[in-house]
């Protein structure tokens, strides 16, 4: 694989294009536009049927180019526009707020036309509780929220709606003497929201140039076509959800959204893959776990492509799903715009998360940011058209996270432990910050999860810490594959046992119907609950006698 002039890692495959069209759109929609104008009549967007809609509902490449530009228009006239055909624009600093679910065909169209009205967007999942939603829009301070009649009455109900609130069903028919003003690769695409650590959500600033560089990317490396059907799983509040549409957009294929249950399906969901005829499936990999597909070649033939990411992918699960197709494991921190490093991968080899796509490096760091050996530990740093432009009103910590290195420039540090092998690829080994310590040992959660998580009747697990202090203990829940019969905890403990060191045994184990999950699909380990331990029998316990006895029987 060649290197670039710093010696750093390039992977040049995924530099080429389809022509010297493609180059030139600096614009999302220049791409989509393009798109529209040589597949008009192709469906662009079809949502099956679900519990919240009885129809299944289609919309063509030309009908979301219209409803876009509709949208647009009301958009310019609502902030800054004038009704004597002059070019208008919302500002290249303004956002617009998106409050609609997945499977809303308004959601691809609010987000299309923000960006043609000179704006950014930021989307809203509307299953957040309040409180999050009002800190999002507190932090945004959106020129305008775009809704429809169910999200406009409940923002009413709680009282974050504003003047600036627009119910899409409004806004159909355009207002043809507004024009827009031509829009640079360097102005904001998006913002997305992620969890900070004290609790307040953080935006990140994303240009033009770095998602449509990203995009490019896919066009180039898939090759997708407009015969391919992609399952848009994640929400709209996540970042990953924005690739998923635009493998879609980007090639004229067909999107295919997920409602809010149907991502929840569990073993339920190979049927809905198969009934949709899916091609191209992007879940984290705790997805594929919860499907209890045990031969996913012969049950979902026809999905080509299986591009995971978000999470680590383990060993099982790349050798079961990568069967007879294309098993790309892709990596990218929000900051660096949905993904930044990738590589395909085959049944049997080696996980990694592989080389840098066109337009980025990487490095491995440590400390000091130094360069460390290939072989050796260190944080993963990354540079190039990807990096975010940093976190909305918040100087200090975008300087903390996005340095400006001696050599290497400004970069961003992924706070990722990650190691370069011997073939120039990059291993992931875990968050330098989420890694729990116990008793004196750093133990890595996700290790634990993948050894329980291959146990004959486990369908799924997940560890966390329980208790303060001392107190503190290892705990594990399983998902038993039949929970009239699940299988025994000193089983399970012997398994992590031979597989792993004994400070990593958990200490405890539950059974649980299902793990708690975020709306972006990974575990949410703040949510799983307590596991207490057996009851004593008080009968055979003997007080203790000195201190020592005392810590061990506690």
């Amino acid at each position: 694989m060649p290197c670039n002039s710093d010696g750093m890692v390039e992977d040049r495959t995924h530099c080429s294009t389809h022509g010297p069209t493609v180059e030139r759109q600096r614009l999302l929609t220049d791409i989509f536009d393009d798109i529209a104008r040589r597949h008009a009549d192709r469906v662009a967007i079809d949502v099956p049927p679900s519990s919240r809609r009885e129809q299944r509902v289609t919309m063509s490449y030309a009908a979301l180019q219209a409803a876009s530009q509709a949208l647009a228009t009301h958009l310019v006239d609502h902030m800054a526009g004038d009704r004597n055909g002059q070019a208008a624009g919302v500002g290249n600093e303004a956002i617009v707020a998106i409050f609609l679910a997945r499977d809303a065909p308004q959601l691809y169209i609010a987000q299309l036309a923000a960006m043609r009205a000179g704006a950014a967007f930021t989307c809203i999942e509307p299953s957040f509780p309040s409180e999050q939603i009002k800190m999002i829009l507190d932090d945004a301070r959106p020129v305008a929220i775009i809704t429809d009649a169910g999200g406009l009455d409940r923002l009413r109900r709680e009282g974050l709606a504003t003047s600036s609130t627009i119910d899409i069903a409004t806004c159909e028919r355009p207002l043809s003497s507004i024009s827009f003003r031509e829009r640079s690769p360097r102005e904001l695409a998006y913002v997305i929201y992620t969890s900070g650590t004290t609790g307040r959500p953080k935006g990140v600033m994303i240009e033009e140039e770095s998602i449509a560089n990203l995009v490019r990317s896919d066009i180039a490396l898939f090759r997708l076509g407009v015969a391919d059907r992609v399952a848009q799983c994640s929400s709209p509040a996540y970042d990953s959800s924005i690739e998923e549409t635009w493998l879609a957009f980007g090639v004229g294929a067909t999107l295919v959204p997920l409602d809010d249950e149907t991502v929840r399906l569990g073993p339920d969901l190979v049927p809905w893959l198969r009934r949709e005829r899916i091609t191209v499936l992007c879940p984290p990999p705790t997805l594929l776990r919860t499907t209890g597909c045990e031969h996913p070649d012969r049950e979902l033939p026809e999905v080509r492509l299986l591009y995971v990411g978000g999470e680590a992918l383990p060993a099982d699960l790349a050798d079961r799903w990568g069967r007879g197709r294309w098993l790309e494991n892709g990596y990218g921190p929000t900051e660096c715009t949905v993904t930044v490093v990738r590589t395909r991968i085959e049944p049997g080899q080696t996980i990694t998360i592989g080389r840098p796509i066109a337009g980025h490096r990487a490095w491995v760091l440590n400390e000091a940011l130094e360069e460390v050996e290939d072989g050796e530990h260190g944080e993963l740093c990354i540079a190039g058209v990807g990096l975010a432009r940093g976190y909305r009103d918040r100087p200090e910590l975008t300087d903390q996270r996005f340095p400006i290195h001696p050599f290497f420039g400004r970069i961003y540090r992924t706070g990722d432990l990650v190691r370069r092998n011997t073939d120039g690829d990059l291993e992931y080994l875990g968050r330098l910050d989420g890694q729990v310590k116990l008793r004196g040992y750093r133990v890595e959660l996700q290790a634990i999860d993948a050894v329980l998580s291959q146990c004959p009747g486990v369908r799924d697990a997940a560890c966390s810490v329980q208790g303060e202090g001392s107190e503190q203990v290892l705990v594990a829940h399983c998902v038993a594959t039949d929970p009239a019969s699940p299988p025994s905890v000193d089983t399970l403990k012997e398994a992590v046992r031979r597989s792993l060191p004994s400070y990593m045994v958990p200490a405890r184990i539950g059974m649980i119907a299902m793990l708690p999950r975020t709306v972006g699909g990974k575990i949410d380990r703040k949510s799983l609950p307590s596991v207490h331990a057996p009851a004593r029998d008080t009968a055979t316990v003997i007080a203790a006698r000195s201190a020592l006895e005392a810590t061990i029987v506690s």
